[in-house]
């Protein structure tokens, strides 16, 4: 039997399902504050060029009720720009074009039951920019089991999930995995195969950077609480989810994947003790200036990427007021179509539509793509 593993700390899993939840798509609005979000059931998806993926979802009991305008059924269109999330199915990226999906991706989306939808503004016009497939109860594909790597032997690792269990994975190419590593093993309901088509791998240590970088990045008191909060919510359930765990496998009597746990939840506590400091230095440095006077100290720039330093983590714009080098922190946020990119996914050519950085250090914490 064929395995291959997908390698991602629960942090990161707990992040992306608070971070980019469908509630909060949902909820967007237009500047006349026109809802753009809605939920129906699918009455037909209509796909008339598929080389493009442009065409038309029909939805019934469509919510909130008044985007229907009072009609029975809704008519969205569908564009070569609409991206579609279909959970536990589209992982790296998490949004992806109509040409980008897989044959059975673009199956699961013509035979939907339930999709929400997210429209280009203005919302009247009835086109999607984000389409999420809403999979009936019990048909998920997928299933998301929590382990820790036991040992590694060769290629082989050696993963002990919650229930005790061990279970031998054969490593994909490039997968890198040590003892003690959290990991989430994704399993196909259908075959029992532990599989991804793309491996990667995400680090506890990498997801508190950009917990850090949100709040490095925070223009306003919103932003930073919510910053907390987040980062808070994904602790509790990281040591939630990892002290579970550990009990599970001391009752089995794995003893070495046990104590892996252990080392893991005391390097897990000191990363967001470390990463409280820095909040509270942000504190009070804006505390002392207030936050205008911190809005005041960044920047904003546009243009496109000339080249990339990937020893020194820089980056040179091409603006309309000349080049522009920018150092790209550790944690920071990089977006494109709604999903998440690391600096190594950046290329020369890319068109910035905004970069976000301190005008003091000149180091870039937020940065938009086309």
């Amino acid at each position: 039997m064929k395995r291959i593993i997908l390698v991602i700390t629960t942090l990161a899993l707990a992040c992306g399902l608070m971070l980019g939840s469908i509630g909060s798509v949902m909820a967007s609005t237009t500047q006349s504050g026109e809802g753009r979000g809605m939920f129906g059931t699918v009455v037909d998806v209509a796909i008339g060029d598929n080389a493009t993926g442009t065409g038309a979802i029909t939805l019934s009991n469509v919510k909130p009720s008044n985007t229907a305008e009072g009609a029975t059924t809704v008519e969205v269109a569908v564009t070569d720009n609409t991206v579609y999330h279909i959970p536990t199915v589209t992982i790296a990226p998490a949004w992806q074009k109509w040409t980008d999906l897989t044959a059975d991706s673009q199956g699961l989306v013509e035979n939907a039951n339930r999709v929400a939808i997210l429209l280009t503004d203005p919302a009247s016009d009835r086109i999607a920019q984000k389409v999420m497939i809403v999979p009936a109860k019990g048909l998920h594909r997928y299933q998301h089991q929590l382990g820790v790597v036991a040992r590694v032997e060769g290629d082989t690792a050696t993963i002990a999930n919650r229930k005790g269990e061990e279970v031998a994975v054969a490593l994909g190419e490039g997968v890198e995995l040590e003892a003690g590593q959290v990991v989430v093993l994704v399993t196909e309901k259908g075959t029992g195969e532990v599989q991804l088509r793309a491996v990667h791998a995400y680090r506890w240590e990498h997801m508190v950077q950009r917990f850090e970088g949100y709040l490095n990045g925070s223009l306003n008191q919103g932003d930073f609480d919510k910053a907390t909060e987040l980062m808070k919510q994904a602790h509790e359930r990281h040591m939630k989810r990892l002290e579970a765990l550990q009990n599970r496998l001391e009752e089995r009597n794995r003893v070495q994947a046990a104590e892996a746990v252990g080392n893991a939840m005391q390097y897990a506590e000191a990363r967001y003790a470390e990463a409280m400091q820095l909040r509270e230095q942000i504190r009070e440095r804006v505390q002392q200036s207030g936050w205008e006077e911190w809005r005041a100290q960044w920047g904003e720039a546009n243009g496109t990427i000339a080249s990339l330093n990937t020893q020194t983590r820089t980056m040179t714009l091409n603006t309309e007021s000349g080049p522009l080098t920018l150092e790209v922190a550790a944690g920071a946020t990089i977006m494109k179509h709604g999903n998440v990119y690391a600096f190594k996914g950046l290329k020369a050519g890319d068109v910035v539509e905004k970069a976000r950085y301190r005008i003091e250090t000149s180091k870039a914490w937020y940065i938009e793509l086309q």
